[in-house]
């Protein structure tokens, strides 16, 4: 039988609510970064397309033995904003 610590601050104690904090924090700090890249090309004159490509290629590059902390979905709403509504939208058709 393992013989008790010393001290109780000698043993490690996580709060079991601190894993998901961390990811809701890291998602945000991706999502935030890569809007950044996306106005950063924007200004530089790259179309939305050429944007896609950049972020999804460095997404891919960032996280290549495990998946992307961003889903497709997320990369299409960060272009959205950046770049303005869609262009595959018809003149007369909102986004609902």
């Amino acid at each position: 039988m393992p013989t008790p610590p010393l001290f109780d601050w000698m043993e490690p104690s996580r709060n079991p609510a601190r894993a998901k904090i961390d990811q809701t924090a890291r998602e945000a700090m991706y999502r935030s970064e890569t809007e950044e890249r996306a106005r950063l090309l924007q200004r530089l004159g790259r179309g939305r397309e050429q944007t896609r490509t950049r972020l999804l290629a460095n997404l891919e590059w960032d996280f290549a033995p495990g998946p992307s902390p961003l889903a497709p979905a997320a990369i299409e709403g960060i272009l959205d904003r950046v770049f303005g509504q869609p262009t595959t939208a018809k003149p007369g058709q909102r986004k609902r």
